[in-house]
């Protein structure tokens, strides 16, 4: 069935293809599977696999199977603090997570997670592994220097001020911008600080084969900036801008730049260019936070208000638009705050009151300082007022505070008792309390203590956009001021006409096809399954002498596939070597005899020959899956219980 709509989705974008442009668009396989839609940092490791940083989400691992999610939880609360994690690395077999709450590492092999406890217990917000092997990281005003087994070596002072990232260029220097401006540099084992005459936050670099760093600003875009001399060159093609974060091509010929209007492209030379990118990255007004590089030379963004993608040469794939709130770094910029605001509500008389994750202040409209009103009040993601003047606050845990007359008071009734984060809050003209978490909805009324929830039955992360009627309107009636609009033409004329029955006959083919298929699967199935039961039943010198019923090929590729049973490392282009064929040849005639891909006729062979050695119980389950070409237990044990229907332990 899946094949079938993804050959009907295919068909049917095939005109627009060929009437806007020449590129095509998937969406990344499982990030549907994510436990939060906030995405701020994702990477590729060295296996190949897909790693999300999220907010209030944890972190989770994409295999292209399924999503595995590392977070706390009612039974392991300290897991990884408060699950919000702003920044990932790959160091050796681990995986270096930096979080809100200190940085910790996860074991690739057995997937245990440790704290390290040398770093501070503040948000941790960047990693840098170096290349002589040796980890940096930044927290609480200062920089962490751990050898390659993660034993803490120094740690250095940025000078009274908050690191944003830190970055070694090409001749092994290494660079940390500030939160507040300024840049440092490493020498003779200590940051100094080195020129910037901008008054304007740096905060992402990068370094070109000529020896500059191209630096991407809060404020004024992206410069040129010379480590020599500190001198900066301004670029007219991107100023004004705010830029989150920047990185450079393999070649070096492409700049990449993370802005709040969206992801921007630039050819490098003494002037940046601009290059046309993807008018799909526009209209969606994608807020890109982070980029980083796969080993395919692909452009992973992670987009935490408005969906994370890739960028290839001959493909891009997108998630599609996020309702969001405003972006924090420019609010904090046009506000003149002093923290970056984690929530944030505007009361009757415009006074701004914001959470800075640590506490909650406000801000009047005509006053320069900010006053901290409930200090130690940490993890709140969203705020609302009430008409009689209460302050709500609802935090990562779902936890639901109000602040009335100078006194805050915990409403446990209205409070999440599974500990699900509180996305959203509002108040409707019924001064009823509008929550929204990930899965559901809840509507509180304040006055009558009540409370209802709208669940989402599908799995999956979802962004709910609440809205409220007027009194006795129905959600299906029609609004008065309907908008028509025209058919485009090319829909109505005869090529199109041409295509669409192009498309229908497709259709039908690819169903026949797949029909045919499946049946030769069922079919070579049955016969592996009866094999196997025959095998375990009959003695040594019956199975000699049975005669062979199978296709002289498919009895060849069996016997390399069973001479190869022990190495995990036999794929399909080492099948096509010893069959001295080329792989699409295989391909094709594999999928004719067998009606499977020759990934799966391999994992077939394999399996059979793991029944086989159960059903003789001289060797355990874990035994038999490495002695059949299983690096993972697991993967093993659901791979059997599919095609047998019962799992390893008990097929005997």
């Amino acid at each position: 069935m899946r094949n079938y709509f993804m050959a009907f989705w295919t068909c049917l974008m095939l005109p627009l293809y060929l009437n806007a442009q020449e590129q095509t668009y998937l969406k990344l396989p499982n990030q549907d599977l994510l436990s939060s839609n906030k995405v701020m940092f994702m990477m590729e490791d060295k296996e190949g696999f897909l790693w999300y940083a999220t907010e209030g989400g944890g972190v989770c691992r994409d295999d292209g199977r399924q999503v595995d999610v590392f977070k706390s939880d009612a039974e392991h609360p300290d897991l990884l603090g408060s699950n919000n994690i702003d920044c990932l690395a790959e160091m050796g077999n681990y995986i270096i997570i930096g979080t809100f709450h200190g940085a910790y590492m996860l074991d690739k092999n057995d997937f245990t997670i440790k704290r390290l406890k040398k770093v501070d217990d503040k948000r941790v917000d960047d990693i840098l592994v170096m290349r002589n092997g040796d980890v940096m990281l930044t927290a609480n005003m200062k920089i962490y220097r751990f050898d390659s087994s993660m034993n803490l070596k120094t740690t250095y002072s940025s000078k009274g001020k908050y690191v944003a990232r830190i970055f070694e260029d090409r001749k092994g220097n290494v660079w940390a911008t500030l939160w507040g401006g300024g840049l440092l540099r490493l020498e003779k084992d200590k940051f100094v600080e080195a020129k910037w005459a901008l008054d304007v936050f740096p905060n992402a670099l990068v370094d070109d084969k000529d020896g500059f760093l191209w630096v991407g600003t809060m404020g004024q875009g992206v410069v040129k900036y010379n480590p020599e001399d500190g001198s900066i060159e301004m670029q007219k093609q991107i100023n004004q801008e705010v830029c989150t974060d920047l990185i450079l091509t393999e070649s070096g010929d492409t700049l990449w730049v993370c802005t709040l209007n969206g992801l921007k492209a630039f050819k490098t030379g003494k002037e940046l260019e601009p290059v046309t990118i993807s008018e799909i990255l526009i209209v969606n007004k994608i807020t890109p936070e982070r980029l980083s590089i796969d080993k395919h030379g692909r452009l992973l963004v992670a987009g935490r208000q408005g969906g994370s993608f890739a960028i290839g040469n001959d493909s891009r794939w997108k998630t599609p638009e996020t309702l969001t709130n405003p972006f924090a770094d420019s609010l904090r910029l046009a506000r003149q705050l002093s923290e970056r605001p984690t929530a944030l509500a505007v009361s009757k008389d415009g006074t701004l009151w914001f959470s800075t994750g640590k506490d909650i202040r406000k801000k009047e409209t005509s006053a320069k300082e900010e006053a901290v009103i409930l200090p130690d009040t940490k993890d709140v993601a969203a705020m609302a007022f009430s008409k009689d003047g209460s302050l709500w606050l609802g935090t990562i845990f779902g936890q639901i505070y109000r602040y009335k007359d100078g006194v805050l008071t915990n409403d446990d009734y209205a409070s999440n008792e599974f500990g699900d984060a509180v996305n959203a809050m509002s108040t409707d003209s019924l001064d009823r309390l509008i929550l929204v978490y990930d899965r559901y909805a809840r509507i509180y009324d304040i006055n009558r203590h009540t409370l209802r929830q709208q669940s989402i039955e599908e799995d999956g992360t979802y962004c709910i956009e609440m809205q409220e009627s007027k009194p006795y309107e129905k959600w299906s009636q029609p609004q008065r001021n309907a908008i028509v609009e025209k058919v485009p033409s090319w829909l109505t004329s005869w090529w199109m006409w041409c295509i669409y029955a192009f498309i229908g006959i497709s259709i039908v083919t690819l169903i026949i096809y797949n029909y045919v298929l499946r049946k030769q699967r069922d079919k070579f199935l049955q016969m592996m399954k009866e094999d196997t039961k025959e095998n375990t039943n009959e003695t040594k010198e019956k199975k000699e002498d049975k005669p062979q019923l199978i296709n002289p090929l498919l009895e060849k590729a069996i016997a390399q596939v069973e001479n190869n049973l022990s190495n995990d490392k036999y794929n399909v282009e080492e099948l096509s070597k010893d069959l001295c064929m080329s792989r699409m040849t295989l391909y094709r005639k594999i999928q004719t005899l067998t009606g499977q891909k020759p990934t799966e006729f391999i994992r077939t062979i394999r399996l059979r020959k793991a029944a086989e050695m159960l059903h003789e119980g001289q060797m355990t389950v874990t035994e038999v899956s490495y002695a059949t070409g299983f690096s993972s237990v697991s993967y093993f044990s659901r791979c059997f219980r599919t095609m047998y229907g019962v799992p390893p332990t008990q097929f005997n």
